[in-house]
């Protein structure tokens, strides 16, 4: 759920402060609907950001960050724990744990470096922190829409993005938004959907963000590739890693991360919307 930006800002300072643009950045668009709210509304605590942490905190975090990585983990760090469309998603061990090396993808082979910088500028594009949830969503566009993005503070950040880069050239790409529970724009393959940040949750404190590789709206679900969720082998190791919910309500769709047959996620996430390029091919 990490990003190279965030190594330094987030660790520092949360996701509600690494960024330094206006708008609703962090929160996202959804939560914007929280502020100003009665007094004794339940739920308005997701709109409000704690202050920022002091230099002990963040020296706390990184190194929680670091120990996080000895276990105990959910599956062995850097396993395969699933495939889509020709995208291995790899385990980081535990969603809390950080290691300070970075993807870089070769566009038209695939081809995966890690390294602590680019080994082939000219050739690689940045993917990413390792196994971080960014990391695997910059790779599939990468390989699957020759699309990418520049860098952000947090997963939860991409919602705010207005531009991609089309690959080979760089060219900027628009991209457009879905608002859960109120965009006309169902879930489509390859759109990027973005969880919301909790400050107080360390697994949750920079949102997450996971590509829908498979959508049936007559059953209500999409199917969900990403690394760095719950860090376990994927329902479907061959397509996908887990099905989320989808509703529509009056002609507008709402996502809930829960799986088709359950009623309840305890570990789940804040669904903020999806993302996608406007120049779909």
């Amino acid at each position: 759920m990490l990003t190279a930006l965030a190594l330094s800002a987030v660790l520092a300072s949360g996701p509600a402060s690494a960024d330094s643009t206006p708008t609703s950045r962090q929160v996202g668009l959804a939560a914007a609907a929280l502020v100003g709210l009665p007094p004794h509304t339940d739920g308005a605590d997701l709109g409000q950001r704690p202050p920022p942490p002091g230099p002990l905190e963040r020296l706390k975090r990184m190194r929680a960050a670091k120990q996080a990585c000895d276990g105990p983990c959910e599956t062995p760090f850097g396993a395969r724990i699933g495939i889509a469309d020709g995208v291995e998603a790899r385990s980081n061990c535990t969603s809390t744990c950080l290691r300070l090396d970075f993807s870089f993808v070769d566009p038209s082979s695939g081809e995966i470096r890690v390294a602590k910088k680019s080994p082939d500028p000219e050739r690689l594009e940045y993917a990413g922190v390792t196994y971080q949830c960014v990391e695997y969503a910059r790779r599939w566009w990468i390989r699957n829409l020759s699309l990418t993005f520049g860098d952000v503070p947090t997963a939860a950040d991409i919602f705010d993005l207005t531009q991609g880069l089309r690959l080979p050239g760089r060219e900027p790409v628009p991209l457009g938004r879905s608002l859960n529970g109120a965009g006309k724009r169902a879930p489509k393959r390859g759109d990027l959907v973005i969880y919301g940040p909790d400050p107080t949750d360390p697994e949750w404190r920079f949102g997450h963000v996971a590509v829908v590789v498979g959508v049936n709206p007559g059953q209500g679900w999409v199917e969900l590739a990403e690394e760095n969720y719950d860090n376990r082998r994927w329902r479907n190791p061959q397509a996908y890693a887990r099905r989320i919910r989808l509703f529509a309500v009056g002609g507008r769709y709402t996502l809930i991360d829960v799986e088709p047959g359950r009623t309840q996620s305890p570990d789940g996430g804040r669904i903020l919307g999806w993302v996608y390029p406007l120049d779909e091919r």
